[in-house]
């Protein structure tokens, strides 16, 4: 398999979060979140979850187990501040290719499978982080095939808006990666960020954008 991420902050500081790592020898481990606002304050709560993340990393915990876990150490931080945290997460396991993933209120990942002209979207049911303690996270399985490619992404490449206000959207975005999906992720990659800024007809965005792409060789 290949994998690779790209983040394009709004500002310097940036609130999106992508991260990739091996928890034992046949399991990566897959993450993209977004907290609200993009200044010095989302930072510091991407750094803790960040953290918070790799001290589990040792672990054997699921995506649900995970993010239950997250949710309850980011709770009463989160609760006395004005943020709020989305986070996808991917657990892959590379001896039998079985996906499982669980969600906390982010936009849902696309699949686009080798043997398929359209994507679909990769979700299942969980609360936004911070909201509330306790939260049971829904957690799906898939087996993914040769081929097979997963775009994460965070909500600044859908909502970018061109200068008559309309969206980037999420047909533009799967129909670009149905168009490449023989290029390499780091390829898709650059062409999704050069067909949103000849969109957006501009090179900065209100948001940050974050990109990360799995594909299964």
């Amino acid at each position: 398999f290949e994998v690779t991420g790209y983040c394009l902050p709004a500002d310097q500081i940036g609130g999106d979060y992508f991260d990739y790592f091996y928890r034992n020898e046949d399991r990566l481990h897959m993450i993209i979140a977004d907290v609200s606002g993009h200044s010095i304050g989302p930072a510091l709560f991407m750094v803790e979850t960040r953290s918070a993340i790799r001290t589990q990393a040792s672990g054997s915990g699921t995506p649900a187990e995970t993010l239950n876990i997250l949710n309850d150490f980011l709770f009463e931080d989160l609760d006395k501040s004005d943020y709020f945290i989305t986070l996808f997460y991917l657990q892959y396991n590379i001896t039998n290719h079985q996906l499982s993933f669980a969600n906390a209120g982010h936009p849902p990942p696309l699949l686009l499978s080798s043997f398929q002209t359209e994507c679909r979207q990769l979700d299942a049911d969980g609360l936004i982080l911070g909201v509330i303690k306790n939260v049971v996270f829904e957690e799906k399985t898939i087996t993914l095939s040769q081929g097979d490619l997963i775009l994460l992404y965070t909500d600044g490449l859908t909502e970018a808006e061109n200068p008559n206000g309309e969206f980037f959207g999420l047909k533009r975005v799967s129909d670009i990666l149905v168009q490449h999906a023989q290029q390499s992720p780091q390829a898709i990659i650059e062409v999704l960020l050069e067909q949103l800024k000849q969109f957006c007809l501009s090179s900065s965005f209100n948001d940050d954008i974050t990109l990360m792409i799995f594909k299964r060789e």
